[in-house]
């Protein structure tokens, strides 16, 4: 399913907020080898394995219309290795009022699933401030 045409990058943005002070947040995503790099703006960031991360994806994440799925090819893509990616996707359902952006895991022998990217990105937020406090950090 990964098109070589698609564009990779090596940080992938997949939340945008604003906190109740009015800051913008931003959470990408990058690879550092087997590990998924979290970087948050003005928040606790860390690393997890490709693994949790594709996860916690399958967690929240539905089958991928196939209609949809026709927009996977020009969206951009981190690559996490063993041929699986994720993709971010805008798209807007006919009962939206605005788009939303979707997170896409794409793996070797399974259809696309997506999630919303704004509740992975708090999922993977809260996992890596769990770990940094476990540390006593």
């Amino acid at each position: 399913m990964n098109d070589p045409l698609a564009p990779a990058t090596a940080r992938l943005l997949v939340d945008e907020h604003i906190r109740a002070d009015s800051l913008m947040v931003r959470t990408w995503l990058s690879r550092d080898g087997e590990r998924v790099v979290i970087e948050v703006d003005r928040g606790v960031g860390g690393a997890l394995s490709a693994a949790a991360v594709m996860h916690v994806i399958r967690r929240y994440a539905r089958p991928l219309d196939g209609e949809v799925a026709a927009g996977l090819a020009a969206a951009p893509r981190l690559e996490l290795g063993g041929g699986a990616a994720l993709a971010v996707l805008h798209w807007r359902a006919a009962v939206d009022a605005a788009g939303r952006d979707w997170l896409v895991l794409i793996a070797p022998g399974d259809e696309p699933q997506a999630a919303l990217a704004s509740g992975v990105a708090a999922a993977l937020r809260y996992l890596v401030a769990r770990l940094e406090e476990e540390r006593g950090g």
